[in-house]
């Protein structure tokens, strides 16, 4: 009973180490295999396995979506309308949005001062477009 009590003890060690649901699954098989330490350690270990299993695939959507949250801010800024503040080589502008300066990449071309839509994101880029006029 001690043996998988440390063990659970270790993997929930890691996971609050790294918390990113990685371990936390072992944890709760550990645990569960403690209460049964009279059978044979082949069966230990199936319970192990079967109930880490079990719980990783009972729990883990579940938890990521509420770890993850609602929104993010690239999602919360699509949409948004911009003013180009600067324009660099190839192409890539600047804008200023929520307090931030952003790199920005379109097929449109803008002058400085005009207005653009952040239509979407790629790695750390805003993607803009032209907004028409009936905008």
């Amino acid at each position: 009973m001690i043996i998988w009590f440390l063990i659970g003890l270790g993997f929930l060690g890691i996971e609050l180490l790294n918390f990113g649901l990685i371990s936390i699954w072992f944890a709760i098989g550990a645990f569960i295999t403690m209460f049964f330490t009279n059978l044979s350690i082949l069966y230990q270990f199936y319970i192990f396995v079967g109930t880490s299993v079990f719980s990783l695939i009972l729990i883990r959507k579940a938890s990521l979506k509420l770890l993850k949250g609602k929104s993010s801010t690239v999602d919360r800024i699509k949409n948004s309308r911009v003013k180009i503040i600067e324009i660099k080589p190839n192409d890539n502008y600047t804008v200023y949005l929520e307090g931030k300066y952003w790199n920005c990449i379109s097929k449109d071309v803008f002058e400085i001062g005009e207005f653009a839509k952040v239509e979407d994101y790629e790695g750390n880029k805003l993607i803009l477009k032209k907004i028409k006029e009936k905008e």
